[in-house]
């Protein structure tokens, strides 16, 4: 079998370009599919029923936002991107965290009337708008004009060379076709699966292919009725295993066969579906909690709907709840200090005199990195 052909850049460097990819067989891979199946559709169901507006769903888009950019290189963590998209926007690096930021909102994107290179590019510009590096700018929401490569020990140059700059509007067609097709005897979750190794052959930008190709796979499944919600993350197991990521990209493209990638990506899904639902888990826990500690205070309380709002937006300032819950200052900065009272909510020793809260047991939940930090007292 043949993964692709090579075509030869300006200096006779070898370029890939993939062919669509052949399904491999079901009784090689339902072992697999099957728990990964399960998986996905509970955490669906379960993201569907919890969340509040759409709020809590975003946490776990800004979760594999931040796993996705971290297999990247990017350093900002779950709190930091927190606090970056609080009022105050503050980060260790805003303009890591700003990246970050948008990733998580390329979620937002949908599929419209099938225009995959459309959506393509609307993600790239949103993570690279702006972007502090002139040329990445430059380029935000175009297709590369110049071939991109990777280190390869395994190549005669020690390149990996992507598909050429000319051959991809052909090139995504074909991927196009692939991914929108609906087939009797195929699985729509190892057809994405399949369509992401494609894409990441491809590289069709200058930068970002990785984050844009994990995001494309929950946001099809979406399009395509797979799923309710934008879901099928799979960026927390790849930032926990990159280099087995990326072997099982590479042994598809050189045997020809993508049994044991179809399969690892599978256990990706499975294994960040399944994190996921624990999270929910301690959510709803952690919510039931909160409750009863105020069930003694009366029920038209700022309070009763700031633990709710702490949930979903676990990083805030008493502005944005002024805002948010369209109440006082002083009603929201109260409620503000019965939480703190409690010790659901702190102040980071580091905060602004805008005071800067911290649901730390939510964070906790979402972020692996978290560093604990002192707190200082609530000032009024």
């Amino acid at each position: 079998m043949t993964s692709g052909t090579f075509e030869y850049d300006d200096e006779g460097r070898r370029l890939f370009r993939p062919s669509v990819p052949p399904f491999p067989r079901l009784e090689d891979v339902i072992g697999l599919l099957d728990p990964a199946l399960a998986s996905l559709r509970e955490f669906d169901r379960r993201l569907s029923a919890l969340d509040k507006m759409g709020t809590v769903g975003r946490l776990f888009a800004r979760l594999d936002a931040v796993h996705s950019s971290g297999a990247e290189g990017s350093t900002t963590t779950f709190t930091d991107l927190m606090e970056y998209e609080s009022a105050l926007r503050v980060a260790p690096d805003r303009n890591d965290a700003a990246v970050v930021a948008a990733a998580a909102a390329g979620l937002d994107e949908t599929l419209d009337h099938g225009d995959l290179q459309g959506l393509i590019l609307r993600i790239h510009k949103r993570l690279f708008e702006g972007n502090p590096n002139k040329m990445l700018a430059a380029g935000a929401g175009t297709f590369k004009k110049i071939p991109n490569y990777v280190r390869d020990p395994d190549s005669l140059s020690a390149l990996f060379g992507y598909t050429k700059p000319s051959s991809i509007e052909a090139a995504l067609s074909d991927w196009s076709a692939f991914t929108l097709a609906s087939e009797d005897g195929t699985s729509e979750i190892v057809r994405q699966v399949l369509s992401h190794w494609m894409f990441e052959h491809i590289h069709p930008v200058a930068d970002g292919n990785g984050r844009i190709g994990r995001l494309l796979v929950p946001i099809v499944l979406r399009a395509k009725g797979f799923t309710n919600k934008a879901c099928a993350f799979f960026g927390e197991a790849v930032h926990d295993d990159k280099s087995l990521y990326i072997d099982t990209l590479k042994d598809a493209r050189i045997s020809g066969n993508p049994t044991n990638y179809v399969r690892q990506m599978l256990s990706f899904l499975r294994r960040t579906a399944d994190s996921n639902i624990v999270r929910l888990d301690r959510l709803e826990a952690i919510e039931t909690e909160w409750k009863g500690r105020f069930a003694r205070i009366r029920s038209n309380s700022v309070v009763h709907r700031l633990y709710p709002y702490a949930i979903a937006k676990p990083v805030f300032t008493v502005g944005e709840v002024q805002k948010d819950l369209g109440v006082s200052f002083a009603a929201a900065s109260t409620a503000a200090r019965l939480l703190q009272d409690e010790g659901i909510l702190s102040v980071p020793d580091d905060s602004s005199r805008n005071r800067l809260f911290h649901a730390d047991e939510v964070l906790d939940v979402f972020d692996r990195f978290k560093a604990p930090a002192p707190s200082r007292p609530f000032a009024m």
